[in-house]
């Protein structure tokens, strides 16, 4: 079943209503990805007590979870992007699809045809529907009426009975109202707490380390604001500017830092760091010179403040792995002391750094990112050269 157009996409869904017709139809529960488009429903799921709001660390996941939860007799709607569709296809299609576990999505379309939007989301754009009917995936676009919601649904409900497989909803942007309030601080951040009058934002915590790295050192950011936020420090041909692949910034940065021989450092987000915490375990096992930086704010930034499934000690984790030398700072005073407990050691090294839940207004990256790949290739595919300084 191919999805077809919703035309003249005028009106947007509250999500209460939402969440109150997905009650009505046994769903009480929601596991999640963030996606900006879905920020007003996730917002809302995560603060309404009779919802119970699964920050899943990736697609698959959260496919997985809703999948066991059928079994022991409980609907979990799943919420995720269609970038993340690739994640989900593994338990999609050896769980689901053979067991006859029929969970219900709801998928934000990015890079829809005829749209705007980040080149990165351009594949997923025009493929996410052929990808469900190759499948065999029922789907269809979410309605942003009322009742055109009830009766898609009532429609999804009858066709996962009828086939026990997985029903899609596709989400266009806009399809939720906004002006739901904000996830509230104490669910966006973690029990460890920065002390008052010491606050660090992720971009004063790029800034002060780009000022201290050498010229030469390449650097791979993790998709969304870190990404834009080291751009505007000033760009390196070294940046590598991770636009989407999110979770995968500490794989490439590895993959580089192997081939040696110039220093590698990545900026990594708590929540781009537990979709594929399993790299933590590869890079520790490994001996290249590697500077695993990640800005742990308890939330997912980028998408509006949802936020990370519980609060995790990640230097204190990678120093039970093996790192090197691990480090944890919460303050500026923190930051160099740090710093210079890690550059004192070889191999791979993390630094975790507290910082706050603003983010900083930042452009977005100015450069076609075949271009960033090409250049940095151009560097790292013949023997290291100097970089002019920045």
């Amino acid at each position: 079943m191919n999805a077809t157009s919703v035309p003249g996409n005028t009106s947007a869904l509250e999500p209460d209503l939402v969440l109150d017709t997905l009650s009505a139809r046994g769903y009480h529960e929601m596991a999640a990805v963030p996606c900006s488009y879905l920020k007003p429903l996730l917002e809302r799921a995560a603060r309404r007590p009779d919802v119970v709001y699964f920050p899943a660390t990736c697609e698959g996941e959260a496919v997985s979870v809703a999948a066991g939860a059928w079994f022991a007799g409980r609907r979990v709607v799943i919420a995720m992007q269609n970038s993340g569709l690739g994640d989900a296809l593994n338990p999609l299609a050896s769980l689901c699809l053979p067991y006859g576990v029929p969970v219900l999505l709801l998928v934000s379309v990015r890079g829809e045809p005829g749209t705007r939007d980040e080149p990165h989301h351009d594949v997923m754009g025009r493929t996410t529907s052929r990808i469900l009917t190759d499948v065999g995936i029922a789907h269809a676009w979410l309605p942003t009426d009322p009742a055109g919601f009830a009766r898609a649904i009532e429609e999804a409900e009858r066709t996962m009975d009828a086939s026990r497989r997985p029903y899609c909803l596709l989400v266009r942007k806009g399809a939720f109202r906004e002006g739901a309030a904000t996830v509230p601080p104490e669910q966006r951040v973690p029990d460890q707490a920065t002390p008052a009058g010491e606050t660090l934002s992720r971009a004063e915590a790029i800034r002060w380390l780009r000022e201290r790295m050498p010229n030469e050192q390449v650097v791979v950011t993790t998709t969304g604001l870190t990404s834009r936020e080291l751009f505007a420090t000033g760009d390196r041909p070294t940046h590598l500017y991770l636009s989407g692949s999110m979770g995968c910034a500490a794989a490439v940065g590895l993959g580089i830092a192997r081939s040696g021989p110039r220093p590698v450092a990545v900026f990594d987000g708590d929540g781009a760091s537990l979709m594929r915490f399993g790299t933590l375990v590869s890079v520790a096992a490994s001996t290249p010179d590697f500077l695993h930086v990640i800005f742990n704010n308890g939330c997912y930034d980028s998408t509006g403040g949802q936020p990370i499934q519980g609060s995790v000690p990640f230097a204190a984790t990678a120093e039970l792995l093996g790192y090197a030398a691990t480090a944890y700072c919460a303050s500026p005073a923190e930051l160099q002391p740090a710093y210079d407990k890690l550059m004192a050691q070889p191999g791979p090294r993390l630094l975790e750094v507290k910082v706050t839940t603003d983010p900083v207004p930042a452009p977005r990256v100015q450069l076609a990112l075949p271009d960033i790949a090409t250049r940095l290739r151009a560097l790292l595919g013949s023997p290291a050269t100097t970089v002019p300084a920045s």
